[in-house]
Order: C-alpha cells, then structure tokens, then sequence
C-alpha cells in the first residue's frame, strides 16, 4: 500500500525526465525525477532542523509558490500533516486555526512575520520557518542533476488512512473547522477525477487558485501529478497570464470559478489567442450563467460544471 502512495517515486521511474511542475512567472520547470529528488531532500531538512516526524502538523501562511508543493511532499514523506492557513485572514482567525490545529512547526513567507510573530502561545511550540529559507535549503532555485547529492532517500511513511492534510472550511455555521484529508481520500479523489476528465499524463494545466482552498489541491493539482501530468503554477490570478500560459503551454483542462472565467473572456487577448487545446474548462463554486457559458462555447470551449466539498 505504501508503494502505492508514492506518486512521486512511481512516475520518477516510469517518465523521470517528464515535467511535472513549472513556474508560470520564472518559467523554471522540474522533472519528476527532479521533484522526487526535492521531497526527499526536504524530509531530511524537516526532520533535522525541527524534528518533524509522523503526524506531527505543519500549518502554511503562502501564497501559491512553488516550494509550497515541495513543501507539502517531503511532509508526505515522514507522515507529518500540512495545514495550508489562508493568508487573507485577520490575526485573529489565524489565531483560532493555529490554537485549533496545534502545529509543532509554522512555515511562511516574509510578509506574514508579523502575524506569526503575535499568535498565542497556547498549543504551539513557537517554531516557524519562512519558505524562502526552504528554497533556500532545497537549493532549488539551482540546476542539479541531483538533488540528493549524498543524501539518503527516505522511506514512505504514511499509510492510506493517515491525514495528509486538514483544510479549514466554515460550512454553514460557526469558526472554520479542520476538514482532515487521508490519503485514501486523496487517491480516490484523483481516481474518480481521472474517470470524469479523463486525464493522462499528456495533459496540462495552469493553477492559480489559492492553495489554503480544497479548489487549489485537490480539483487539478493532486489528481494531475497522480497520473504525472505537467501542473503550472501561479502565484495568483492574472487573466491575461493564464491564457498566454494555457496558450503557450498547450494546457488540455483548465479550472476556474464564474468570476475569473469571465474576466478571462473580457481581456484583450480573448478573442484572438488560440487556446484550441484546451477539451474543456471546468468551473465550481458557484453556478455559471449561461450567457457566460456560450461565450466560452463560442470559443470552441466546452464548459463542464461541477459541485465539490472541501469534507470529500
């Protein structure tokens, strides 16, 4: 079972040399090979620095950068659980997720210190980290032909009904509430994904909604690097950048809410660029008008609309 769960390991032998992640605003990419290389390196800096081991919680206050992926796969690796925390919230609402999920380990980017800075004692052990001294351990801003160099590989520690993650989720009523995510879920997730958009590790897509959202992981990231497809990455939504990117990239699947796929079609650029490759975009979250719909099937596009909760 643990084999498995390696995603990383399996299409690191089956395709290495197939790019599984890029960067959509440095244009850097990283094979499979590469990444399984990264997320080993990464367990042994987690577990070195901070001792972080099996079901241990690591909370996240980032934006979409790359090392955030890296991040969420060398915790795989030790069986510790990520916390992706959205980083639009007020220092109080961090407070109550921070107090709520009890992380031995903080990680974020410089701009949030100083929320980080002024959570509770309460429940936390006052370990942070900021991402840029990650990339910066990762050294993975550099061209490697390894990224091991020396390093062993470490073994796949979780099994499948282990949390790989909690997302905070309001529901209907109250605080937000940690939705615990295993693996199983993640597995099953991209299976019945795949069957529904038919995905193949000739496909390509370009994501940029927020990683503290369900919508950011498990709509198109888990599910494509499941079935060693190629995941472009940005660190926010820019309607032009996202269509030169599909365009460029010859994305085959795109994800979107009603609101970014209609200011999609309002830019400039949307009527002339050629995103023929695209089979289809999926859109949630709310229901698409229909208006919007044939502006998009105008454009060759077929929309296919779905319905998800961050619980499943």
């Amino acid at each position: 079972m643990k084999t498995e769960l390696d995603w990383l390991k399996k299409w690191s032998q089956y395709s290495p040399n197939n790019i599984a992640i890029k960067d959509g605003e440095t244009g850097q990419e990283f094979s499979y090979k590469s990444f399984y290389e990264l997320s080993h390196k990464g367990a042994h800096i987690l577990r070195e620095k901070f001792h972080i081991e099996k079901d241990d919680r690591v909370a996240v206050l980032a934006t979409n950068e790359l090392e955030y992926v890296f991040l969420f796969y060398s915790l795989q690796r030790l069986g510790a659980i990520m916390v992706p925390v959205n980083f639009r919230l007020t220092q109080r609402e961090v407070d109550h997720i921070i107090t709520d999920c009890s992380p031995k380990l903080v990680v974020h980017q410089e701009a949030y210190t100083s929320i980080i800075n002024n959570l509770p004692a309460v429940n936390y052990k006052r370990q942070s980290y900021l991402l840029s001294d990650f990339s910066k351990d990762l050294g993975c801003q550099e061209a490697k032909a390894s990224y091991l160099e020396g390093l062993q590989k470490i073994d796949f520690v979780p099994d499948s009904q282990d949390g790989a993650m909690i997302i905070y989720t309001s529901g209907t009523t109250g605080a937000p509430k940690g939705a615990l995510i295993s693996y199983d879920m993640l597995f099953w997730n991209s299976i019945n994904t795949t069957l529904r958009l038919n995905i193949s590790q000739n496909d390509c897509t370009v994501i940029f909604l927020p990683f503290f959202h369900t919508g950011g992981w498990n709509v198109l990231t888990t599910p494509f690097l499941h079935r060693g497809a190629k995941t472009i990455f940005l660190k926010k939504f820019d309607a032009e950048q996202i269509l030169k990117l599909s365009s460029q990239d010859k994305a085959t699947i795109l994800f979107g809410v009603p609101t970014t796929m209609d200011m999609m079609a309002r830019t400039p650029i949307f009527k002339d660029i050629d995103i023929s490759t695209l089979r289809y975009a999926i859109v949630g979250g709310e229901p698409m008008p229909v208006d919007l719909i044939k502006v998009w099937h105008n454009k060759g596009i077929p929309i296919r609309q779905g319905y998800g909760l961050t619980e499943f």
